[in-house]
């Protein structure tokens, strides 16, 4: 009968033992622990940039809830807190009256990120605030003395999803805290549309 000449491979030698891979198992977790959440990070002009697109989404769903329940929405903005929100008439009557209640917030149905005063509505990321930085003029040309170039400091929406008073545009200026260059900004025209703009290299960028 023949006898098997080879040698027989021992488990330690076969592979890893249990420690060294929960060694491995742990050393990954902590490596990832620290390297994902600063992928993740964005950076002062990226914060702005995607606070400008929020803000122009959060405009276009007002518009789109006074269309759709035929009474007039108000977003209205507040500078110096960095905030905005949007009111809804709730009058009976339909008679287009904003009382800046907390009611008239939620029949809005603004997503609601924060609040300021008692009333919901959306705070700007921490490290962004309304400003035009070191921008010498707006994508359009407007002037940059205001961070928010509209009448009041707000945009009022009718029953059909216009802006009124007919013809109204603006712009809001968004800019990092710690960088007066990286400037974003938000267009609004008559018709009910809304553009986010960036500032980069001295030019305004769609």
């Amino acid at each position: 009968m023949a006898q098997n000449s080879g040698r027989r491979v021992g488990w330690r030698e076969a592979g890893f033992t249990l420690l060294e891979v929960l060694t491995v198992t742990i050393l990954m977790g902590l490596l990832a622990a620290f390297a994902i959440p600063r992928a993740l990070r964005q950076t002062p002009q990226q914060q702005v940039d995607r606070a400008a697109k929020q803000l122009s989404r959060d405009l276009e769903l007002a518009r789109t809830r006074a269309l759709s329940a035929k009474r007039l929405v108000r977003v209205s903005f507040d500078a110096g807190a960095g905030f905005y929100t949007a009111y809804m008439d709730v009058s009976a009557t339909r008679a287009g009256t904003i009382d800046g209640t907390a009611d008239e917030v939620h029949e809005s149905r603004l997503v609601v990120r924060g609040s300021h005063g008692g009333i919901p509505g959306v705070e700007l990321p921490p490290q962004v605030q309304f400003g035009a930085g070191n921008v010498g003029a707006g994508p359009l040309g407007e002037a940059t003395n205001d961070p928010i170039l509209l009448s009041n400091d707000r945009v009022d929406f009718d029953n059909h999803g216009m802006v009124v008073p007919v013809g109204t545009n603006g712009v809001i200026f968004l800019t990092p805290a710690d960088d007066a260059n990286g400037v974003a900004a938000v267009t609004v025209s008559g018709a009910g549309a809304f553009e986010p703009w960036r500032y980069r290299g001295g030019s305004w960028l769609r």
